[in-house]
């Protein structure tokens, strides 16, 4: 099965096991759909290139601004979100705690699953997620060439931050410069894939093509990134949504010789002189070039 097979089949099994019809309209329209949204009680919202659709009992896809009977629709009630929540979490939910304290799940394949509910506190931290009352499947994409002009035109020796806002395809960019930096060898890449998004690791298979990268899964950035330094030599880490807390990584990084690729939230220049966390990483000096992801997009490339 090429990769390209396996994300259209992780993702069908994700939005299945929440509703055969939500399941056969992300098989149908694999290629275009972006994200499913699954609230309790209200209708299914499939999203096409970013178009909301509503999802017929039939599994045909009807706009929701001319829907005029809402008995045509499907919808999901409460028993049938937390069965769903439990699939999803491979019947243990106690396993995902960690992410579920931080809102999502990661299906195989690289697919991020947010969710939404009551808050589960222990010492004034949450733990966890109870009483499930939506749920939304990010389905993860490829496409392959779209950094090419990046690793050309940038010195990414200098470090860089991939900026945009949620759902616009930081992910994605930040996958294909691991695969042209490290192709046929030319460097050594760590991928700090904590989320399991960047790479998608399954099994001991890569549900992406990241090239002749190192793949650190599941490792919390703190930990992996110091890791990548003292045991795997990289010329450069990957790494997806930085934070403040990971400037001291990103620092020592560059101390130690080598490169930081990662993204950040924020849409533009504006946001960032506002952003705190990107001024921190900025001011560490492991970032010399800043990229927004809406100039990626002008171009065409995702």
């Amino acid at each position: 099965m090429n990769r390209q097979d396996l994300r259209r089949k992780t993702a069908f099994e994700a939005v299945d096991c929440i509703s055969k019809q939500a399941g056969r309209a992300v098989l149908d329209n694999f290629d275009l759909v972006c994200e499913v949204r699954i609230r309790s009680d209200r209708p299914i919202v499939i999203y096409l290139l970013n178009k909301p659709y509503y999802i017929g009992t039939n599994g045909e896809l009807i706009s929701p601004y001319s829907c005029t009977d809402l008995r045509s629709i499907c919808v999901i009630n409460q028993p049938q979100l937390k069965d769903a929540f439990v699939r999803l979490c491979k019947n243990s939910v106690y396993k995902h705690t960690d992410n579920i304290g931080r809102g999502f799940i990661t299906a195989a394949g690289g697919h991020r699953i947010g969710v939404c509910g009551e808050a589960v506190t222990e010492n004034g931290k949450v733990r966890g997620a109870a009483n499930i009352t939506s749920m939304n499947v990010r389905i993860a994409k490829e496409f392959i060439g779209c950094a090419d002009n990046l690793t050309a035109d940038i010195d990414l020796k200098q470090g860089l931050l991939v900026c945009g806002a949620p759902g616009t395809g930081k992910t994605t960019v930040l996958r294909d410069i691991a695969r042209s930096l490290s192709l046929f060898g030319r460097n050594k890449v760590s991928i700090v894939d904590e989320r399991y998004e960047i790479a998608g690791q399954c099994g001991t298979s890569m549900g992406f093509d990241v090239g002749l990268c190192d793949v650190y899964s599941g490792y919390p950035k703190s930990v992996g990134m110091m890791m990548a330094i003292r045991t795997m030599s990289p010329d450069f880490i990957i790494c997806d949504e930085l934070t403040g807390e990971n400037a001291e990584q990103a620092a020592a990084a560059f101390g130690c010789g080598v490169s930081v690729v990662a993204s950040v939230h924020c849409a533009n220049d504006a946001q960032a002189k506002r952003n705190r966390i990107v001024r921190e990483l900025i001011s560490t000096g492991s970032f010399g070039s800043v990229i927004y992801i809406d100039q990626i997009r002008k171009a065409g490339k995702i």
